[in-house]
């Protein structure tokens, strides 16, 4: 089997890259990203490397929430249109395609969100994922395409973009600075491992085409946790500092996500706990600075 990821430099692209390698079932892994000339927004380009594979995982993407907000037009054209391009050329070459969407695509929950439950995009980045899953369970149903739709939940994990909250707060906590938190820290997300992940996307081949599922772990943790669990572990003097939400917030207070339908069809559940994941995140920003 020949595996096409789009945006395998990135943070889970690159992991699944890894994965793929040492898969007995894969016979060669093909890298898309724009860091190495390819170009999702070109698609005489992307018919040619998707004509070559078995599989597509497009993970290639504006993957920014909050500059969205003030940079709404790259986000919807780089997400719909990209994602169009080759939802175009694995219909036109029969190729299945796995798509990762977003958990933001659903907005505020105080509830384990069903993948049945309202989708409620809160900024541009989260409209244009909405847009582009959509698209996806479109050319399902209107083209018979095989597609499957995987709604991440807050990936974390080394590797992952150090102006995420684990990164800041560490980096701020071993210098002893305060560590800002937004309102009174109350926020909820759902953070899933990134070898989760990647263990879940895998498994999504096995589901029938055209189904959506979330990769979650049903279990919430706030911002104050976060903060309060690195403090910990580094022996840090910091303090939590709380601020109020900027004026162009866009973002998403509470949530977390149902498992539940995935792990029925094919058995997938996450395995690492949080406060072990944090920790081997840690590990690893101990030599990125």
């Amino acid at each position: 089997m020949k595996v096409l990821i789009t945006g395998h430099t990135g943070f889970i692209g690159k992991r699944m890259l890894e994965f793929l390698r040492g898969n007995d079932e894969v016979q060669d892994v093909i890298g898309y990203s724009k860091s190495t000339g390819q170009d999702i927004l070109n698609p005489e380009q992307v018919k040619d490397f998707v004509k070559e594979s078995d599989l597509v995982l497009h993970f290639a993407a504006y993957a920014k929430p909050a500059e969205s907000v003030k940079n709404p037009a790259e986000a919807i054209k780089t997400n719909v249109e990209g994602c169009l391009n080759f939802l175009e050329a694995c219909r036109q070459y029969n190729v299945p395609i796995i798509y990762p969407s977003s958990c933001e695509i659903y907005g505020d929950s105080e509830t384990p969100i069903k993948e049945t439950d309202e989708i409620k995009p809160t900024n541009p980045y989260a409209a244009s994922k909405a847009a582009a899953d959509r698209l996806c369970y479109t050319y399902y149903r209107t083209y018979g395409l095989d597609v499957k739709i995987v709604r991440l939940f807050n990936p974390y994990g080394p590797g992952q973009q150090l102006n995420k909250i684990i990164p800041i707060f560490y980096f701020k906590a071993i210098r002893n600075e305060e560590l800002p938190v937004f309102g009174k820290g109350k926020d909820t997300r759902d953070y899933v491992y990134v070898d989760d992940i990647v263990n879940g996307l895998w498994t999504s081949r096995r589901l029938k085409p055209g189904t959506t599922v979330n990769l979650a772990t049903g279990k919430k943790t706030t911002n104050v946790d976060i903060a309060k669990m690195i403090i910990e572990i580094t022996g840090s003097g910091s303090k939590i500092l709380f601020s109020d939400y900027p004026k162009q917030f866009g973002g998403i207070y509470k949530q977390v996500g149902s498992y539940e339908k995935i792990k029925q069809l094919v058995g997938w559940e996450p395995k690492v706990i949080f406060k072990e994941g944090v920790k081997n995140t840690i590990n690893w920003l101990k030599k990125v600075k």
